[in-house]
């Protein structure tokens, strides 16, 4: 799988000006400083310009809304995305949690997280050995 993302950590949310928050609800750009391209391998998911994920060093993958991000951290109430399919995808990795928006659509605010989410779950799945 392949596909385009933006990418930001909870203490890069938190860090944010409240003209990066005004901003970040018109283009995630304003708030989500890494951007390329992503990629889920049988072992790795590479973010280019960001960093490679090793899967078996992934704790929880989810799509969901928390403290960090939340419904209105990119999406404002005029698109789609506010209401749903607008969820960042969470990496956690240890105590850092990183937010993924994968091919976001700027007129819906519509996201392709779900899937990513969903692979990337079935992957790490497999790479574990049933004990």
């Amino acid at each position: 799988m392949k596909a385009t993302y933006y990418g930001t950590t909870g203490k890069e949310l938190k860090a944010n000006w409240l003209i990066d928050r005004i901003s970040g609800a018109i283009h995630p750009k304003y708030r989500f400083p890494h951007t390329g391209s992503i990629e889920l391998t049988e072992d790795t998911l590479n973010l280019e310009g960001w960093e490679d994920l090793p899967l078996l060093g992934i704790g929880h993958v989810a799509c969901e809304y928390d403290k960090a991000f939340n419904r209105f951290t990119v999406n404002s109430s005029d698109r789609l995305g506010f209401f749903g399919k607008g969820e960042p995808l969470v990496v956690t990795q240890g105590d850092r949690k990183m937010y993924l928006l994968i091919d976001w659509n700027f007129f819906t605010g519509f996201t392709d997280n779900r899937r990513w989410c969903e692979a990337i779950v079935k992957k790490v799945n497999g790479l574990v050995a049933p004990e």
